[in-house]
């Protein structure tokens, strides 16, 4: 059945939800990106694409639907454009959509992105050596680390030794399980990913400017501290 018949099929009501598709996840990310792009001379779309698929790839669970999903999500998008569903978009998505083409036909637009990630899937997606993490891509990866910031800049302790125990004190104990773990996890990856100082700060800086090695393997060293003494679980 074509997406026209589909669209006489559909009530009002049930495209309300749909807007969801367009508004938010991959296809809203997608936009937010390529406006990136168009008001940058610094960035290139496909780089933005490679960076938006790796970083759904950093999640096990998510990568399972990359890259068909999305480049299916895509597809759809074009479909329902060219259908009668397209009185049906939410408000201002295709305002959206047109100036995240830059100039180009929406089609044409839409047609290279699902293009681009369907490329993806036959091939390995840039490391950070080749593509630099962006910004973005740092806000997902280390969301802990950024909200850690209060207690490594605080001037309550004469120490940072004595900050950073505070820091894990506040999520004791109700979520140190879920919150001081993924704080040890992506202070460990960030240390493991830029085992260079410079390159660390370089790549973290924009993001979390307090950033460097020391204070990274302190986090490391007063969260295992924490966990051993606390919750007896041992680093070793």
């Amino acid at each position: 059945m074509s997406v026209q018949e589909e669209a006489r099929k559909v009530s009002p009501a049930l495209t309300t939800y749909i807007g969801a598709v367009f508004n938010n996840g991959f296809v809203s990310r997608l936009l937010d990106l390529s406006l990136r792009v168009n008001i940058s001379e610094n960035e290139d779309f496909e780089h933005e694409i490679a960076r938006l698929c790796r970083s759904v790839r950093r999640a096990r669970g998510a990568s399972w639907a990359l890259p068909a999903t999305a480049a299916a999500t895509v597809d759809l998008v074009a479909e329902v454009l060219a259908s009668s569903l397209r009185t049906r978009l939410p408000a201002g998505f295709e305002e959206r959509l047109t100036l995240a083409a830059g100039g180009r036909p929406v089609e044409e637009y839409l047609s290279d992105a699902a293009s681009a990630i369907r490329k993806l899937a036959s091939e390995v997606v840039p490391g950070y050596g080749e593509l630099p993490m962006a910004p973005w891509e740092v806000s997902l990866a280390f969301p802990e680390v950024i909200d850690f910031k209060y207690w490594v800049e605080t001037d309550e302790f004469e120490t940072l030794d004595e900050c950073l125990w505070a820091g894990f004190d506040s999520m004791h104990p109700g979520e140190c399980a879920s919150r001081a773990t993924a704080l040890l996890a992506q202070t460990q990856e960030a240390l493991l990913l830029f085992p260079d100082p410079d390159v660390l700060c370089s790549t973290l800086s924009r993001s979390i400017p307090w950033v460097s090695r020391n204070v990274l393997r302190g986090i490391v060293r007063k969260g295992n501290e924490h966990l051993a003494e606390l919750h007896g679980v041992s680093g070793r």
